[in-house]
């Protein structure tokens, strides 16, 4: 007989709230990135991480240190994604005209083109997991993670 281990008392119930919640947070995220990569990397030829970049640079986030902060992703690893996003000629790096020091990030047409094509093919797939959900919930549910995905340090 194997007998309990001694840390068992200190654990939380896995069916508690707080479990239950983190599980399937989980599963959800794993589920949604198994299916939408495999897809966009297909049709579009880049990744979700990549994907995530195109719309930082897009919403104002133009130079390397500002992107890694928006993504929290460490700058080598951004210079990384950075690198292969314009050797598929999706970026362009220039020298910032208010400080010679800094690089400036800009979405080339093509950039931009596969960013709202990837959109498009997202907003219908993620679309049909939303239907699952009755219209009177769906808009609760959005903005519920709205509320739990807020920057947890603003108070």
């Amino acid at each position: 007989m194997v007998s309990p281990s001694p840390n068992t008392a200190e654990r939380p119930d896995p069916n508690s709230e707080v479990s239950t919640f983190l599980r399937n947070l989980h599963g959800l995220n794993m589920s949604i990135v198994q299916q939408l990569s495999p897809i966009l990397e297909d049709k579009q030829g880049i990744d979700l991480r990549l994907y995530y970049i195109l719309h930082a640079i897009d919403n104002g986030a133009v130079h390397p240190g500002a992107i890694a902060q928006a993504m929290k992703l460490p700058n080598s690893l951004v210079t990384k994604h950075l690198d292969q996003l314009a050797q598929k000629s999706l970026l362009e790096r220039s020298i910032d005209s208010e400080d010679s020091r800094r690089i400036r990030i800009s979405l080339t047409r093509k950039g931009i083109d596969l960013m709202n094509g990837s959109d498009n093919i997202l907003a219908g797939m993620v679309g049909q997991r939303l239907a699952r959900i009755a219209d009177d919930k769906r808009a609760i549910f959005i903005e519920t993670l709205v509320a739990l995905a807020g920057d947890t340090e603003k108070k």
